[in-house]
């Protein structure tokens, strides 16, 4: 029992770790628009339907930060 407890207390202390900070947004969304203008000098279409992926998805995690930082890490992937 001592030990599913330990288990326990040591999962809800690392929960808050896990969680997207505003500097995790910020450094993302900095990265975000370092690669987005380079890919519009390079190919301007396909930053186009990039940038409406960003848009749609920014509407829906505009309240959620780590939806946020996993729609930035998504986008990132792509641009990659």
């Amino acid at each position: 029992m001592k030990t599913y407890l330990l288990t326990a207390a040591l999962i809800i202390a690392a929960i808050p770790s896990f969680a997207c900070t505003a500097e995790d947004l910020t450094a993302k969304a900095t990265e975000v628009s370092q690669k987005m203008q380079e890919l519009t000098a390079k190919d301007p279409q396909k930053a186009a339907a990039v940038a409406q992926k960003m848009t749609a998805g920014q509407a829906q995690t505009a309240t959620d930060p780590n939806g946020a930082c996993k729609l930035y890490d998504d986008i990132l992937a792509e641009l990659q």
